[in-house]
């Protein structure tokens, strides 16, 4: 079958649609990156934890915890929790995916700003995890 645009819509080409698409997908793609992180640091932390190495490696598992919390709210447990902590990297991506996807307009400039600052700061932050995940200490946890 072929997906056509919709006839109603006369403000918009395919190729607008197009970007919108491809920046919602670079968009998917870092918040995977971001959750795939966190899905890491957790369970390193588990098998520190689990192996009774915690007291050992507390300056381990602080430093993995830092960055778990910059890229995830580590504090939310209830629906009413989002308003009482900011939201951290992976939520302000997904936030920003929604924003780009709802509507039948191309991204604005704002989106790709937005988008590229988010980026880099998530980079800083797997940047950091990786240099951590380097360090002879923390490779028996892998």
């Amino acid at each position: 079958f072929e997906i056509k645009l919709d006839p109603r819509i006369t403000d918009i080409s395919r190729a607008d649609l197009e970007e919108k698409f491809n920046l919602a997908v670079q968009i998917r793609n870092e918040v995977s990156k971001a959750n795939e992180a966190v899905i890491k640091i957790r369970s390193i932390k588990e098998k520190i934890n689990t192996a009774g190495l915690a007291a050992k490696n507390k300056q381990l598992t602080d430093q993995l915890s830092a960055i778990e919390e910059q890229l995830y709210q580590v504090k939310n447990q209830s629906s009413q929790d989002p308003l009482n902590f900011p939201i951290r990297l992976n939520n302000k991506l997904a936030s920003l995916g929604r924003v780009v996807e709802t509507g039948d307009y191309k991204p604005t400039n704002g989106s790709y700003k937005v988008f590229n600052e988010l980026k880099a700061e998530l980079a800083v932050q797997l940047n950091q995890l990786d240099a951590l995940l380097k360090k002879k200490e923390i490779t028996k946890f892998l």
